[in-house]
């Protein structure tokens, strides 16, 4: 094997002594409890994999798995952090595009494997927004993991995404639960068939938050526990008005109507006199994703909103402005129609086999389209999520699901 082709694995001092005493601030400060018992006798090459269920994972999933240094997958989006890179090398990261089938990052999956590295993976390819496992799982997931053809540990979570949504700004504080253990042995990753396989990854990754709160009674303080919730909590259960929420001082508010309820740190829904809610997080997002589907179900659906359109510079890193345009979504693409440094242009993203989106706090979707990705910020401030969830109906909708 050539050297140019070698992946390193992650340097022991930016990787297993940070780990150590984040795992240590962790215990005292989130409540962070690991069970890795039944894993650490497993030899490598290990392929690990967790739902990604918050962007406090890469801790929590790291510490679980010491004293093991894995090479982990992460967007390539996390390469254009100015803070992140002068470690994110020698941390032994490994960029990939995400929801995207990204061959040249499955090609250097294979050759850690083959070098006896041991990888993490996040298969979801984003974090959940809702507390719970994404919608649907690539179905060829099972032919990967012979591809890789190691042994496949999971380490399953609670907590993580209460203590840090992907949305809101800073942490929460209550308590953090992971477990590893051996999903599939070498050999059974060599036996059984690419179908079963993957059903046991995606019955591997279920999970709900939400729940777990609530039938622990475990409590998240935050001095607002509802911080951006209407980043996904954007349609009124009582009116039916869309992006009309507001998230202040614990509570959720529709602005067209006035219902009113109060997040509480338990994970509950409080509503304040005739005001209507719904029990958790995400019995919510379903509501708005039974709505959305009836949108999509239509002959004429689509959706278009005014964006600003910018593209990855692969050689800084960095997002570059390119120009403004309309952000049109129906049942057959996405589609961008305005300037790309200064011509008039058309960029289309078909939905045919597409499962889901990048969506960015910032409200903005992130599009791989010739090769060039791109990030659409919507001009409103809102829309992001819906888009989200229009992709996924639509999926549902080609392939009866």
């Amino acid at each position: 094997m050539k050297k140019a082709n070698q992946i390193k694995k992650p340097n022991f001092f930016l990787y297993t002594v940070p780990a150590y005493l984040l795992k240590a601030f962790s215990y005292f400060y989130w409540h962070l409890r690991v069970d890795n018992k039944q894993i650490r006798k497993v030899k490598s090459p290990i392929l690990a994999i967790a739902p990604h269920s918050s962007t406090f994972d890469i801790v929590a999933t790291v510490t679980t798995l010491l004293p093991k240094r894995f090479n982990v997958v992460t967007g390539k989006d996390l390469f254009t952090w100015k803070q992140l890179r002068p470690f994110i090398k020698a941390f032994g990261a490994i960029g990939k595009d995400q929801c995207s089938v990204d061959l040249a990052c499955m090609r250097r999956l294979h050759i850690a494997a083959e070098q006896g590295n041991n990888v993490l993976l996040y298969p979801e390819g984003r974090s959940s927004l809702d507390g719970k496992e994404m919608y649907y799982l690539p179905s060829s997931m099972g032919k990967f993991l012979k591809y890789m053809d190691c042994t496949v540990v999971v380490v399953q979570s609670h907590g993580a995404y209460l203590t840090k949504p992907r949305f809101i700004h800073g942490f929460r504080r209550g308590r953090i639960e992971t477990k590893a253990f051996v999903l599939f042995s070498r050999e059974e990753v060599r036996t059984k068939s690419p179908q079963v396989l993957t059903e046991g990854v995606r019955e591997a990754l279920r999970f709900n938050d939400n729940v777990w709160q609530q039938e622990n009674h475990v409590a998240f303080h935050a001095k607002n526990p509802a911080d951006r919730l209407n980043y996904i909590l954007y349609k009124c259960p009582k009116c039916g008005a869309e992006y009309e929420m507001t998230a202040e001082d614990g509570y959720l508010t529709c602005t067209a109507c006035g219902n009113k309820v109060r997040y509480t740190e338990y994970g509950e829904f409080l509503p304040e006199g005739e005001s209507v809610k719904f029990d958790r997080i995400d019995l919510w997002t379903d509501f708005e994703r039974q709505e959305v589907k009836k949108e999509v179900e239509r002959e004429d659906f689509y959706i278009e909103k005014e964006v600003d359109a910018f593209v990855r510079n692969d050689e800084n890193n960095a997002y570059e402005p390119v120009g403004k345009g309309s952000f049109r979504i129906d049942k057959e693409s996405i589609t961008y129609t305005g300037t790309v440094n200064g011509e008039e242009k058309s960029l289309v993203y078909p939905l045919k086999e597409v499962i889901t989106v990048v969506t960015k706090n910032d409200e903005g979707i992130d599009l791989i389209i010739s090769g060039k990705t791109y990030r659409f910020l919507f001009v409103e401030k809102k829309w992001s999520y819906k888009y989200e969830l229009c992709v996924e109906q639509i999926y549902r909708l080609r392939h009866t699901i």
